[in-house]
């Protein structure tokens, strides 16, 4: 009986429903609203639809999409630019597209065809070419529709985005899984928002298991994933409202938290012999299937004649190890440079790239690798997934994507990364400083590596000044940064003017004026960037009769509370551990003396793993105040966002605090 009124009501539900076949649009497209108003979108996704099927071994992903225009900035939705993976084993092809633009003119839809030969090609890299096209008279209020087809000869299938940065009205996808292959998929666990899918909806050749992708900032505890294993299934969902993907302050790349089904290759199953090849078995039979592969291990175990006598060169009269290690980071940084290319296998080749000069992040990498093994230096690569990739949570090839360095000399490990020319010993790229690693030992052994929280990166501000009667605060000040900040600094600065750099260190403060700006350790790894110039502070203090208040952080006090939001749905990402120190020393005007100072204290964030030191001093007519910020983990989960803001907010409040002079009779 059951199953007699769910029918009923599908029928009637389907009476009065949309519809979303291609070339069906009417006027309800044009009504029709997203349950999402957490702000003015600039277009919505009327309808999102994904199909994924094979046949004879080749991948057919459809794709149909129909969107409504709301704004200026959404015309850029006008124009789909579709990237196509092209290599010697084949090339991915986009056909059968058509499209149209559909206006309402007098309650009435119209609509333009999109023309015949309107796709353009563009050159991405050597692996990967584009193809786009633009829509015809579109305007803010059109509703645009299209619909393709990709073709591919691989049966990787790529990630499957179920989010985007404007709400999406309806959203349709449909797997069609092989029966040769089997498939692990799973839910990105990053994500705030929850794709309703039950497995057990599915019974043949579906298959789910809960895992854990362990201990990390990235996750609010250590949680169970659900992963399905899938093979000559077709599984699909359909869903209504998904919000659109909105940036907050401080959350970093926002694809690390979009909701996607991520689809990795589990096994070939034969079709002949009905035998089953797993590929992602373990942890240890991934990292071994790479190192032994021709493009990896065998380049570094390759003679190292090419290199050699340049080696022995600039190694002249350093026999330190650490300093070897330095000196051999910095040689092939000259030598070598990263093309901007990612990838986990050598492109050139090491000798052509030593030859040529340049390479993906493995060739110069793994060339950093067999020439601190030449120096007899314990060295292994280390796999990596950047950033803008996913976590690696199942083992497979796919989840890592870039190859960094970890040394080992006297007990001690270093990471390495000889791509940015301005990282140092345990500074990798922040591109690179993703979770964790995985380390390729030269037997083949492999164990997991933090690659965060290394080093903790530090800004140390020193102000001498004066008060004079004018309400003006002049003197002496001083900037440095060291590791993080001290990189971030450099990349940002390496060809700034003076100009820039006053302006850099006034930041919008009213009333500030920098002179006779000098710098130092900009082209140095190894120094802290060191900004020393001259202050006058124009309406530093207030005076109110025989009075004068002064906030004792002056410019450098926290004036408002960065984290307005009452709620968050991302982490919020810091990007590594900070300190920064202010130390201000003002020489009081004479003939006054103090009334009141404010009180020490010690803010703590959730268990002192983030604390706000103020301490204030009088002596000799001198105010010194040190207020220093500690935050001993780079991520601040959702769950903890209400006591991080509380925490600033004491911040704020205190450096709002004033001290008060007495003109002295």
């Amino acid at each position: 009986m059951k199953k007699v009124v769910f029918l009923i009501l599908l029928v009637i539900n389907c009476i009065h429903a949309q519809d979303l076949s291609y070339g069906k649009v009417t006027v309800e497209d044009f009504k029709v609203d997203s349950e999402d108003k957490t702000d003015e979108h600039d277009a919505v996704y009327i309808l999102n639809k994904v199909t994924v099927n094979f046949v004879n071994y080749k991948q057919y992903i459809s794709i149909h999409q129909r969107i409504r225009i709301e704004t200026e900035e959404g015309l850029d939705y006008a124009t789909k630019q579709v990237n196509l993976y092209n290599s010697t084993n084949g090339d991915e092809r986009l056909v059968s597209l058509k499209g149209a633009t559909y206006s309402l003119v007098d309650n009435k839809v119209t609509q333009s065809e999109l023309g015949e030969d309107t796709l353009f090609k563009e050159d991405i890299n050597d692996n990967y070419v584009s193809r786009s096209f633009t829509m015809p008279e579109v305007g803010i209020g059109s509703v645009i529709e299209y619909s393709y087809v990709i073709t591919s000869p691989f049966p990787y299938i790529d990630d499957i985005n179920l989010q985007y940065s404007i709400p999406t009205i309806n959203l349709d996808v449909t797997l069609q899984f092989p029966s040769y292959y089997t498939y692990n998929v799973v839910f990105n666990p990053r994500s705030s928002y929850k794709i309703n899918f039950d497995p057990d909806d599915f019974k043949e050749g579906v298959s789910f298991s809960m895992i854990n992708p362990d201990d990390s900032d990235d996750f609010e505890e250590s949680q169970k994933i659900q992963q399905l294993r899938v093979s000559n299934q077709t599984i699909g969902f359909s869903q209504k409202n998904i919000p659109a993907l909105l940036p907050e302050p401080f959350s970093g790349d926002l694809d690390k938290y979009r909701a996607k089904m991520i689809i990795n290759i589990a096994a070939y199953n034969d079709p002949n012999t009905g035998a089953i090849k797993e590929y992602g078995t373990s942890w240890e039979a991934v990292a071994a299937s790479i190192y032994d592969s021709e493009k990896f291990g065998d380049e570094i175990e390759r003679s190292t004649r090419f290199f050699r006598r340049d080696l022995e060169e600039v190694m002249l009269g350093v026999s330190d190890p650490k300093k070897k290690v330095d000196v051999a980071l910095n040689f092939l940084k000259t030598k070598v440079k990263w093309n901007g290319s990612y990838g986990l296998f050598t492109k050139e080749g090491l000798k052509d790239a030593y030859k040529i000069g340049s390479g993906n992040v493995s060739d110069v990498n793994l060339l950093l690798v067999s020439m601190l093994r030449e120096l007899e230096i314990e060295a292994d690569p280390v796999l990596v997934s950047s950033t803008n990739n996913n976590i690696p949570i199942f083992p497979t090839r796919e989840g890592f994507n870039y190859v960094i360095v970890q040394a080992n000399y006297g007990g001690e490990k270093v990471l390495l990364d000889a791509t940015e020319k301005f990282a140092g010993i345990n500074l990798i790229p922040l591109r690179a400083a993703n979770w964790k690693g995985r380390l390729i030992k030269e037997d083949g052994s492999s164990e997991w590596i933090n690659l965060t929280n290394y080093t903790k990166s530090k800004e140390t501000v020193l102000l001498t000044l004066k008060l004079d009667e004018n309400s003006q605060a002049k003197g002496k000040a001083s900037k440095r940064l060291t590791n993080y900040m001290a990189l971030d600094y450099r990349i940002n600065n390496i060809n700034s003017t003076s100009d820039e750099l006053e302006k850099y260190i006034q930041n919008d403060n009213a009333g500030l004026q920098i002179d006779n700006v000098s710098l130092s350790g900009l082209e140095s790894v190894e120094d802290y960037v060191t900004l020393n110039y001259n202050v006058t502070y124009k309406n530093a203090y207030d005076k109110v009769g025989d009075n004068i208040y002064i906030t004792p952080l002056l410019f450098e006090s926290n004036e408002e509370n960065a984290f307005k939001l009452d709620s968050r749905k991302l982490p919020l990402d810091l990007s590594y551990l900070i300190q920064a120190k202010t130390i201000v020393n003002i020489e009081i005007p004479e003939g006054y003396e103090i009334v009141s100072m404010p009180e020490n204290i010690k803010a703590v964030y959730n268990k002192d793993i983030g604390y706000y030191k103020y301490v204030t001093s009088y002596r000799n007519g001198l105010i010194s105040t040190v207020a220093t910020f500690n935050m001993d983990v780079s991520v601040v989960q959702p769950s903890d966002y209400e006591a991080f803001k509380k925490f600033f907010e004491a911040i704020v409040s205190k450096d709002a605090e004033k001290i008060v002079l007495k003109k002295v009779d």
